[in-house]
């Protein structure tokens, strides 16, 4: 008797069988399980036929989800007789002739494996005409098997109609998902092949009823718009950058909108949908300190490299690709999505918004030659004005120091040259332009200051440092005091003395500069729980906080104790100070902990709410 669930031990003997070739039906059910997942694959595959074919009108028709009906009709160049038999055989294509075409690959497929796949699981028929030719011709299989192939009239093009997907094959039939999931999923496709291609026109019907149209256009935030929303459109600042054989344009969200998952980037490498890790990482990173963790942005991103120097044959459903060098991939994009963020028209306008076309946006200013790399302040401060009696000059002083080194020049709105209304509640300063009512949050503000200034410092190896009069003592947990006293090298690079006073006991005695008034020891917990938290995280303290995503941790807690915080007064000149301050670093959408630093109302908004509009 066995006495465990699994199948029973057998002999060699039992288990051998011969060596045989499969047959035709058997491997195409196998290929069409790697090319034919779901209905939205059918369509997949039929779409870029189409598209391949030089179409510029695509009509897509969905019925039952897809499991009854997936059809696909357009106005390219279509088939002749010949080609139309030849296009449900396996292996047969157009797109490649020769061993050296896979190293150059421009077109969406070139398998030849997607119609004789697909054709094996359901009832297929293909309508095709040839431009120019006098009648169309018509094919239609059942199960892979040919059941007629005849003359047939038809518009120029081609039309094919896949019914009754996996009807033979219960148990692939049984794992799809309910009707709505898979238009739903259908939809979302086709909407990202609509972004790759806007000068094509693409409509879509369920179940025999108008559901989507994308109208052709020339500008790809018109189509942006058509898919996604007005307000997403609205949203995207975009940029351009070509760097080392490779060319990115992005549509990036501003700091201040975000989602709670990653569905909203849309990726493409030489018009082509992908799901791409080092693309997803590249855009992501910028955003880093930009955004609460656990939010994501929206994004589309076009990136162009030569057909050589990419590999798009590493998946079978070609979602995926592989770089011949991935680091100036990563960096070209990483780079275009900081140019973009660093435009900060929104903050006092509508956002900046390309002419037309994806392949018109315009360059940041930053893309010119000798413009800094990051947006990272690196130049050295000027040395510091003797200090002051008056507090509220002393910090006026200090922020306006945080920022200078600085470029001077900022595309988009100057924070400095709005006008001062006021502060509200002791938390927000409130600023005038000439389109909307400037509302900046004065703790994000000057922790984003600080932030920038100590990183600075950081990079140059220079922090400096304010020793106390008086050690402090402070209890930790066991686990947060080894993080810290482990970390002593990085630590001290950050401007900060602290030796061992007992088991759980730490002794600070001295703090950076910057911190001034702030509380050192509220100072020094915080940053011994960051440091317990990049420990678990897996980055090791010493000397790998050297890296740059471990180090911003730590300095973003620093200065979030030093700043400013809510409900403390300001002064007109701390209020002014600051937001000149926030004119001399590179950008500053956000604190590094995610919080918007500035948040728009606009005029037209304003006099909405009063009826004037």
């Amino acid at each position: 008797m066995r006495d465990h669930p699994g199948p029973a031990v057998q002999s060699a003997s039992q288990t051998r069988a011969s060596i045989r070739i499969l047959p035709d039906a058997l491997v195409d059910q196998i290929a069409a399980g790697e090319v034919v997942e779901r209905p939205a694959s059918v369509a997949k595959e039929l779409v870029e036929n189409a598209l391949d074919a030089g179409a510029r009108r695509v009509r897509i028709e969905i019925r039952g989800g897809g499991c009854e009906l997936v059809a696909v009709t357009d106005d390219g160049i279509g088939m002749t007789p010949d080609e139309a038999r030849l296009a449900l055989q396996r292996h047969a294509t157009s797109k490649l002739a020769s061993a050296e075409d896979l190293g150059r690959i421009s077109s969406y497929g070139f398998r030849g494996e997607a119609l004789p796949a697909i054709a094996s699981v359901s009832r297929l028929r293909l309508l095709t005409r040839a431009r120019g030719a006098a009648e169309g011709f018509e094919v239609r299989l059942e199960g892979g098997a040919l059941i007629d192939a005849r003359p047939a009239g038809g518009p120029e093009g081609t039309r094919v109609e896949v019914a009754d997907l996996f009807a033979r094959v219960p148990a692939r039939r049984k794992f799809l998902k309910s009707p709505q999931t898979e238009w739903a999923h259908v939809a979302d496709w086709a909407a990202r092949m609509a972004l790759a291609r806007p000068g094509v026109h693409f409509e879509l019907l369920r179940d025999d009823r108008p559901a989507l149209v994308w109208p052709a256009t020339s500008d790809v935030l018109a189509r942006l718009a058509a898919v996604l929303s007005e307000a997403d459109a609205a949203a995207m600042v975009a940029s351009r950058r070509v760097e080392g054989g490779a060319e990115a344009h992005v549509l990036v969200s501003r700091p201040d909108r975000h989602r709670s998952t990653a569905e909203g980037l849309h990726l493409f490498v030489n018009g082509r949908p992908v799901r791409d890790r080092l693309l997803r990482h590249a855009v992501l990173e910028p955003y880093r300190d930009l955004l609460p963790r656990g939010r994501f942005p929206a994004a589309v991103v076009f990136v162009l490299v030569a057909p050589e120097a990419v590999d798009v044959n590493v998946h079978p459903a070609k979602w995926e690709v592989r770089f011949s060098d991935p680091r100036t991939v990563h960096h070209i994009v990483s780079s275009t999505v900081k140019q973009a963020l660093g435009q900060r028209a929104w903050l006092g306008g509508e956002a900046t918004r390309p002419a037309a076309g994806w392949r018109t946006i315009a360059a940041s200013p930053h893309a010119a030659e000798g413009a800094p790399p990051d947006w990272v302040l690196a130049a050295p401060s000027p040395p510091a004005r003797a200090a002051q009696s008056d507090p509220g000059a002393a910090f006026a002083d200090a922020v306006l120091a945080a920022g200078q080194g600085a470029a001077a020049t900022q595309p988009g709105l100057r924070f400095a040259e709005l006008r001062l209304v006021g502060q509200l509640q002791c938390t927000y300063l409130l600023a005038e332009s000439a389109q909307a009512l400037l509302l900046v949050d004065q703790h994000a503000a000057h922790e984003r200051v600080l932030y920038e200034r100590l990183r600075a410092a950081w990079l140059r190896g220079g922090m400096p440092q304010q020793a106390l009069l008086l050690p402090v003592t402070l209890d930790l947990s066991p686990a947060a005091c080894a993080a810290l006293l482990g970390a002593e090298e990085a630590t001290r690079g950050l401007g900060f003395e602290i030796e061992p006073f007992g088991e759980t006991t730490v002794l600070v005695r001295a703090v950076p500069a910057l911190l001034g008034s702030a509380d050192p020891a509220e100072a020094v917990a915080g940053l011994a729980e960051e440091l317990l938290a990049v420990a678990r995280d897996g980055v090791t303290a010493a000397p790998g906080l050297r890296s740059l995503p471990a180090a911003d941790r730590l300095l973003a807690t620093i200065a979030c104790h030093a700043a400013r915080r809510k409900g403390e007064a300001l002064d007109p000149r701390e209020q002014r100070a600051l937001l000149a301050a926030l004119d001399e670093i590179p950008f500053a959408p956000c604190c590094p902990h995610g919080r918007p630093v500035a948040v728009p109302i606009s005029l037209a908004e304003i006099e909405r709410r009063f009826g004037r509009r």
